[in-house]
């Protein structure tokens, strides 16, 4: 596992990505950045949130007490446990903190995987067949924001019998990126979202947006959260738990300031050498735990 605090890009080579880029419109305004992405490599679960620019650290909040919960309780062990778990944590969510919440938790069970989907709000989890380009499973966007609702009561277990699956979570700025391609969100997931080596696409995506910011097709876009899972080759040998995002507008005034300013793309940091990198990386609204 690498990561690139710069570019706020997290790769680990044919096993996942993950990108957060914020709006430019945001920043323009001041705002934070409200898309949070939370990766659990230990234990394979994955989990997004997007929350209103008026309170863009209520994704991170949300995102923190889902991970403090499976910290006192454990990792559960089935599509109940883990809707309990998550309702617990949805009910102590103020109702001025509205957030989006996408929930994939992975377990393999002998040559088969399956992914435990829980879903409230309109960002989307879409699990995509590499070799087909279809679109094999894909949330359907709901009222159950977090804040608004103390609960969800859909989840989903998705059994994927191969390897050719890829998982794809994303908040709706994904939407404006496609947009700015001139293409759908259904020809965005047939191309580079399912046929590209996992680990490429963060740096893909970020190569994209600065291209059309840069020919100034982009225009106004949201805040751009994405995380991409090969589930099938996926490996729980790694102890690092990353949160990425859900910044207040002070914590990204300064990212955009002292960091992101600087017209570099960063360097990329192995899992080893994070420790004495790692003033760098909270200044870039990451934070990593075991």
């Amino acid at each position: 596992m690498k990561i690139n605090p710069v570019s706020r890009m997290i790769v680990k080579k044919n096993e996942c990505g993950a990108l957060i880029v914020t709006g430019r419109d945001k920043i323009k305004s001041g705002y934070g950045n409200g898309d949070c992405l939370l990766l659990n490599l230990k234990h394979s679960f994955f989990a997004l949130s997007d929350s209103t620019e008026r309170h863009s650290r209520a994704s991170s909040d949300l995102l923190g007490r889902l991970s403090d919960e499976v910290g006192r309780e454990g990792v559960p062990e089935g599509k109940k446990e883990w809707l309990d778990l998550v309702n617990r944590v949805f009910a102590v969510q103020k109702y001025q903190h509205k957030a989006t919440f996408s929930l994939a938790a992975i377990r393999h069970s002998g040559t088969e995987a399956s992914i435990c989907i829980i879903n409230g709000g309109d960002s989307a989890v879409t699990v995509v067949n590499k070799v087909t380009g279809r679109v094999e499973y894909a949330t359907v966007p709901n009222m159950n924001f977090a804040g608004r609702s103390k609960g969800i009561s859909g989840v989903m277990e998705v059994v994927l019998k191969g390897s050719e699956y890829r998982l794809v979570m994303a908040s709706d700025g994904l939407s404006d990126v496609a947009r700015f391609r001139g293409m759908d969100m259904a020809e965005m997931m047939k191309s580079f979202l399912s046929c590209e080596q996992v680990h490429r696409i963060p740096e893909k995506l970020g190569d994209m947006i600065r291209s059309a910011d840069a020919k100034g097709v982009a225009g106004n876009y949201d805040d751009i959260g994405i995380i991409v899972v090969d589930p099938a080759h996926l490996a729980a040998d790694c102890n690092a738990q990353i949160v990425m995002g859900g910044t207040s507008p002070i914590e990204e005034k300064a990212y955009q300031k002292n960091v992101n300013g600087s017209g570099s793309r960063g360097e990329w940091i192995p899992l080893k050498d994070l420790p004495e990198k790692i003033g760098h990386i909270n200044m870039c609204g990451i934070r990593i735990t075991n």
